[in-house]
């Protein structure tokens, strides 16, 4: 079994401007169906049995959630139309389906960890999935010291960063950011049990890099989390390929290089700088 979380955005439906909300009670409430476009992320992957989340993007909630009835297939009954999907989409039958009586901010889940990125479809941990179900305790193990808290918020916007000036940024060797069969990109990458990646990359080697950003974190935290990653990736993706840890800190910390020491040229470190100035308007 596996967990996805489907986003709902405004556009048209049938011909028909409609709001996130009303294409979410349509289609999910009223025929319990889903439809993909022919290129969405994860059409090929998903299967009977897999369970999912609705998120309403515009407005950042969760509206719902249901077991899916089948996978993404070509509906040549015409039937699609009859349920305002578009002939060319892909049709998902759901069951089991629950609506939120009142829709869920995610703001409002501490310990979640995933996040929205483009695209109609993404992978979620169990974890997060039964968190917003509301059979998990939405509780951090980690939880954040007060005097850190404006370091971390300014270090959660780093990861957006760095993904979107990839090309400018010097790492050192030429990377590029992984994409799996499914058209899942490597931001944030869903490692199953292990969690997610930060920044799942390549080299020109075709071997696997687990890029990690040190928010908040001790430095023995992050140092485990990245070898758990790369043991994920080598069990589940490398089929032979290496796989190597990259951290991304801020500042120097003693510790953490001791550890990382260890571990000779499979873990590297960098360092990087914000420079932030005002200047007279």
């Amino acid at each position: 079994m596996a967990y996805y979380v489907f986003q709902v955005a405004d556009q048209p439906l049938h011909g028909q401007e409609r709001t996130a909300q009303e294409i979410f009670d349509l289609l999910v409430k009223e025929k319990n169906v889903w439809g993909f476009g022919p290129h969405t992320a994860n059409r090929k992957a998903i299967t009977a049995g897999d369970r999912v989340l609705f998120y309403v993007t515009g407005v950042q909630v969760f509206a719902g959630a249901a077991t899916l009835k089948s996978g993404a297939y070509k509906d040549v009954t015409g039937e699609n139309t009859k349920l305002f999907l578009d002939p060319e989409n892909l049709r998902i039958d759901l069951t089991d389906v629950v609506v939120f009586p009142k829709p869920k901010p995610r703001v409002e889940f501490r310990s979640l960890e995933w996040r929205p990125l483009p695209g109609g479809s993404a992978k979620i941990s169990e974890h997060d999935f039964l968190v917003v179900l509301g059979t998990r305790a939405d509780v951090t193990s980690n939880p954040i010291p007060p005097a850190e808290e404006m370091e971390f918020a300014l270090e959660k916007y780093l990861e957006d960063f760095i993904v979107e000036n990839w090309e400018k940024i010097d790492f050192g060797e030429k990377l590029d950011i992984f994409e799996d069969d499914d058209g899942n990109n490597g931001k944030q990458y869903v490692a199953g049990d292990a969690g997610y990646i930060d920044i799942l990359a390549k080299d020109k080697k075709k071997n696997f890099v687990v890029v990690e950003l040190k928010k908040g974190q001790k430095s023995d935290a992050v140092v485990g989390q990245v070898l758990r990653y790369m043991g994920w990736v080598r069990t589940n993706l490398a089929k032979g390929a290496d796989v190597r840890g990259l951290i991304v800190v801020r500042d120097r910390d003693p510790k953490l290089e001791y550890a990382v020491r260890e571990l000779g040229e499979k873990v590297r470190v960098k360092r990087y700088s914000v420079s932030f100035r005002l200047m007279d308007y």
